[in-house]
């Protein structure tokens, strides 16, 4: 669709871009193959590129392809890799980097004073490479508890063992960060267990893309409260003429489907835009010999569906996250983030205000969960304090008229402790509320 687009709108052009589609099946060995035979049968293309590879493995392979026959790859999945290999300069993201995803999460947490989380993620290049970038933009306001891989063809004993271990620490905030059908699968283990639980669950753009198009029936019931983030696309006349025409084609290549509540994924407009601006690239290439198609590309820009088309150090750029929260049959925007902004109701800043709309979490809690449990084993941590005389400028013990007369302790001693229990993610008030103070 985007290349008839394209070629409507610039019928003068003295270039063709053309696509040849492959299907891979995941499997790695036919997906190097595939690629390697046809660029061999075109010799006589100007110029190439490779678009979407869809998984980590397959980027992996296609960025060594990539540099020994100097082609670009255009990503323009959700799920971009981290790795090493992915930075070169031949590896160009057309949808936005995961690490992105970080700033607004770190957000939230500021946001609802949350100071631990514990992460999920897929035990993939997709997936360990977002770890990273959460811990630095946790740096110095949260930390993260525990991180917990989980295989993508996990069993669902494995998913059990991975839930399992998220139980047992007082952390209550949990990211989620993985491809939809083993984020369903892991939701769908979970149900009975922990949403019930005052657990929070936040997840990354790759399942908040697929809220709406969920892979199995019925998988939106075991999301129901979770709170996701997805680049922010405007509903312009633009992205509602594709649609729509999306819609149709799609109803007629697939007579057999059911589609009556079909939405049109975001990472589908990033695939447009990635082949529109291949499109735009050829033609300024072909004009202009002393560019590359990758020359071309980095300079490419245009008002896309997905907002302005622009390259920044190969990436593109995102302008805003959009909060929503699932709710019913589909998803409820909450709120926004910004680079410049931060968290806000609106992207008008004279009528937005710095915080969320109201979000109902799972099992219907509608006030703020507090994010830890006080013992999660059930057990009471009990401190010892003596009571001698001597130094109670180092610990000691004394009334308290507020709290009818109880003892309370102070001192420098306490203060360390408090503050390597608030490094282990208890919260001073935690520390008190859960402590049965025994005087020796």
């Amino acid at each position: 669709m985007a290349l008839d687009d394209f070629y409507v709108k610039y019928p003068s052009y003295a270039t063709r871009a053309e696509l040849s589609v492959r299907d891979s099946r995941g499997d790695l060995f036919t997906a190097a193959k595939t690629t390697e035979e046809l660029m061999d049968k075109n010799g006589q293309v100007q110029a190439e590129a490779i678009i979407s590879p869809q998984t980590s493995p397959e980027a992996e392979i296609f960025a060594g392809i990539a540099e020994r026959n100097s082609i670009p790859i255009l990503f323009s999945s959700a799920t971009s890799p981290a790795s090493s290999s992915s930075q070169s300069r031949l590896f160009v993201r057309t949808a936005p980097n995961i690490s992105s995803l970080a700033p607004p999460i770190a957000a939230i947490f500021e946001a609802f004073g949350w100071r631990a989380a514990t992460l999920l993620h897929e035990d993939s290049p997709y997936g360990i490479g977002f770890l990273s970038a959460l811990v630095h933009a946790f740096q110095g306001s949260c930390s993260l508890t525990d991180s917990v891989a989980v295989p993508v063809d996990a069993t669902d004993s494995r998913l059990d063992k991975a839930l399992y271990s998220i139980m047992i620490v007082p952390t209550r905030v949990c990211i989620v960060h993985m491809r939809p059908a083993l984020a369903a699968r892991l939701f769908r283990r979970a149900t009975a267990a922990m949403i019930t639980g005052r657990y929070v669950w936040i997840t990354t753009a790759g399942v908040g893309n697929a809220a709406d198009n969920l892979p199995a029936h019925g998988d939106i019931d075991d999301v129901q409260g979770l709170v996701s983030l997805l680049p922010y696309v405007q509903a312009t006349d633009q992205v509602r003429n594709f649609s729509r025409r999306f819609k149709v084609r799609f109803r007629q290549e697939n007579p057999g489907l059911e589609h009556d509540d079909l939405n049109v994924p975001v990472s589908l407009m990033w695939l447009y835009d990635t082949a529109w601006a291949a499109a735009a690239a050829a033609e300024v290439s072909f004009l202009t010999p002393p560019l590359t198609l990758l020359d071309a590309l980095l300079i490419t820009k245009f008002d896309g569906l997905t907002g302005r088309f622009r390259l920044v150090d190969g990436q593109r750029q995102v302008s805003a996250y959009e909060i929503v929260n699932i709710i019913g049959q589909g998803s409820r925007t909450v709120g926004f983030w910004t680079p410049e902004s931060g968290i806000s109701t609106s992207l008008y800043p004279n009528s937005a205000r710095k915080e969320l709309k109201q979000i109902l979490w799972p099992s219907e809690m509608s006030g703020i969960p507090v994010g830890w449990s006080l013992s999660p084993n059930g057990r009471v941590l009990r401190v010892a304090v003596p009571v001698k005389s001597g130094f109670p400028q180092l610990a000691g013990t004394s009334s308290d008229p507020t709290r009818g007369g109880r003892d309370t302790v102070s001192g420098y001693c306490i203060d360390v402790f408090d503050a390597a229990m608030k490094r282990l993610n208890y919260p001073v008030h935690y520390i008190y509320s859960m402590c049965q103070l025994t005087l020796a």
